[in-house]
């Protein structure tokens, strides 16, 4: 009836409304790549350092992230999202590195379940 359709839901009983991963901006400034959060939060690594690109991915979709992108270098990580702002022309210049693995990047992809992959390590590279 009109009167219930009109009634505010109860907001205690809705899922947790998780943060799109759009939110998330990666950038690839030449000598290094970052991550920012809406937080504030900056995540970042010079491609000099950069020794291993991981993709890890868990089984919280389609209602969280379930597939992130590990940049990890000798010192730092830079961490985002599939689906963060600029992702897709990063993509293109990771799997352009000598040596990435296409057929670990299709089964991450294709993975449901809590799982790390290595695409590319600069020993691939030598």
């Amino acid at each position: 009836d009109s009167a219930r359709m009109n009634t505010p839901r109860n907001t205690s009983e809705q899922p947790v409304r998780l943060m799109p991963e759009a939110l998330v901006k990666v950038t690839d400034h030449g000598d290094f790549v970052s991550a920012l959060y809406p937080n504030g939060v900056s995540r970042t690594l010079s491609w000099s350092e950069l020794v291993r690109i991981e993709i890890q991915t868990n089984y919280s979709g389609p209602y969280g992230a379930d597939f992130w992108w590990a940049l990890v270098g000798t010192r730092d990580v830079c961490e985002y999202p599939q689906g963060a702002t600029g992702e897709e022309a990063l993509v293109d210049k990771l799997r352009s590195f000598p040596g990435f693995d296409d057929d670990a990047f299709g089964a991450a992809i294709r993975c449901t379940s809590n799982a790390e992959f290595v695409v590319w390590s600069r020993n691939d590279a030598a």
